[in-house]
Formats: structure tokens, C-alpha cells, sequence
């Protein structure tokens, strides 16, 4: 027995999956059944020192503070309700680029954050 996959990106979960042609049933793509895109989640958040908010204000958000998720071309991250962007979340959640783009938006709050010895944000998330 061999691979079922077509040798694709869109074999790998978390990518759009379209209809097969032919014999059989089902849907091209490795996709679990499960929508990863109304799926709550939580987030130890990267770059967190290189971001704006650390930068313009040499500190982390305190928890509880609201957040929101946006794509800026690049990367996915993490922003507080003025837009500024305090941490990038890690490229396992890339696939959140698709779920933003069929109008789904994401809030948040921080769950725990510190400036010492590195500035570290953890985060929790919820599909709108």
C-alpha cells in the first residue's frame, strides 16, 4: 500500500481542501473532521521583545489585557485593542491566515506575562 496524498500542500491539515473527481468519495487534503478555525486555543507568544508594544513601552501587557490576531503580509500576531502588535504567534498557527481570510476573527487576553529575564507573553484565544 502506498501514500493516498497528491504530493501537495494541500495534503497537509490546515490547508483548503477541494472536491476529487472520480470514483470514491470524499475530499482531496488531510483534514481530521475537526475545524481548526472555532477551536479555542492557548499561546506561549515569540518576538515579544522585538514587537512595538515592548518597544514603545519597555514593558509586557499585564494579564488580562484584550487582544486580537492579525496577518500584517508576513507574520501572524498578537495585538492589543489599539492595534499595536505585542508578539508574534508561532508558524504552527499559519493556518489561521486562511481562517481570517472566510471573515473569522479571533479576542483574546493574556493569560500570564513577564519582562524579566525575557520578555514572555502567554496568550488565550477564541474564534468569533
Amino acid at each position: 500500500m502506498g501514500s493516498s496524498g497528491s504530493g501537495r500542500f494541500s495534503d497537509y491539515p490546515g490547508t483548503k481542501a477541494k472536491e476529487v473527481i472520480g470514483e470514491g468519495s470524499g475530499t482531496a487534503g488531510g483534514t481530521s473532521g475537526v475545524d481548526k478555525c472555532t477551536q479555542a486555543f492557548h499561546v506561549l507568544l515569540e518576538d515579544v521583545g522585538n514587537c512595538d508594544f515592548y518597544s514603545q513601552f519597555g514593558s509586557v501587557p499585564s494579564p488580562n489585557t484584550q487582544l486580537g490576531i492579525i496577518f500584517d503580509g508576513r507574520r501572524v500576531f498578537a495585538i492589543d485593542i489599539n492595534g499595536v502588535k505585542i508578539g508574534a504567534l508561532p508558524t504552527q498557527y499559519n493556518y489561521l491566515v486562511a481562517c481570517m481570510e472566510d471573515a473569522v476573527t479571533y479576542v483574546g487576553v493574556v493569560s500570564a506575562s513577564a519582562s524579566s529575564p525575557v520578555p514572555t507573553i502567554e496568550a488565550d484565544f477564541v474564534a468569533q
